[in-house]
């Protein structure tokens, strides 16, 4: 366990702090760029989605990051844990944050007086930060590439936001806004097979 405690340490340290940061100032800044109080169920499913849910590219998507150095990953491969392992604890670490930084907006959404079914935004929105960071991380591990890692998930949102609805079916990323809850479901079950082959892709380069 301590080694486990370790890595999440110098991850927080060297690895996802700047990413926190940029997480931090986008949602403090949304009440700028977006209504947040007095919202019906409809618009508060809509910042959920459109907004909040995207900051799980800026979190998932960079667990690889350190190891664009060679000489950190010749390291990390070399040493008595395996990478997988390594990779395990961040991306724990991304989850943990994503769920602290979404209960806090759903708090503050709460107490703007904003009406939503609390478990099930709460649940739908953690459902397609996993998804959409996923494909950051599958899209990472495949092309071994951070700025592809980011483009792919941002390019799905955009088609999403124009007739997503129609072609992409049960991975529409915001279905709650429209009402329907079980499209989530399957967000969530997809995100979480692309972490685990993004993950597996990534440890075979090793």
């Amino acid at each position: 366990m301590e080694r486990y405690l370790q890595i999440g340490k110098i991850n927080l340290k060297h690895n996802i702090l700047p990413h926190l940061l940029v997480t931090a100032a986008l949602l403090c800044l949304s009440p700028l760029v977006l209504g947040v109080s007095n919202l019906e169920a409809p618009d508060t499913a809509k910042v959920l989605e459109m907004y909040v849910a995207l900051t799980g590219i800026i979190l998932l998507t960079p667990v690889f990051l350190p190891e664009q150095n060679k000489d950190l990953r010749d390291l990390v491969y070399a040493k008595y844990m395996r990478a997988s392992s390594v990779y395990a604890v961040r991306i724990a670490e991304a989850i943990l944050a994503m769920g602290i930084f979404l209960g806090v907006y759903v708090w503050m959404l709460c107490y703007n007086n904003c009406e939503m079914d609390v478990l099930r935004y709460y649940g739908g929105t953690l459902a397609e930060m996993l998804f959409l960071g996923g494909l950051g991380v599958l899209c990472y591990g495949l092309a071994d590439n951070l700025v592809i890692g980011y483009m792919v998930p941002v390019f799905y949102y955009i088609v999403a936001m124009g007739s997503g609805a129609k072609y992409l079916k049960m991975l529409y990323p915001f279905s709650m806004a429209a009402g329907s809850y079980e499209e989530k479901i399957y967000l969530l079950i997809a995100g979480i097979v692309m972490i685990a082959a993004g993950t597996a892709l990534r440890s075979r380069r090793g």
